[in-house]
């Protein structure tokens, strides 16, 4: 899907992300297009990619 089913926004163009979300098959995106459609977009990890997080390294004197 290039363009909203609704409008023809293009979809490379986002006009409003609500949220992201990581999960174990990649990023799950809740968007809202300029008509107000509410879309949902999967961004399938590649092939070899690494996602983490590292918590902050606390910078506290002692």
């Amino acid at each position: 899907m290039e363009e909203c089913p609704r409008c023809g926004w293009p979809q490379t163009e986002v006009y409003e992300v609500l949220s992201r979300h990581l999960t174990s098959e990649g990023v799950v995106s809740y968007t809202r297009c300029a008509c107000g459609e509410v879309q949902v977009r999967v961004q399938p990890f590649g092939p070899g990619a690494v996602v983490g997080a590292r918590p902050e390294e606390s910078s506290g004197s002692s």
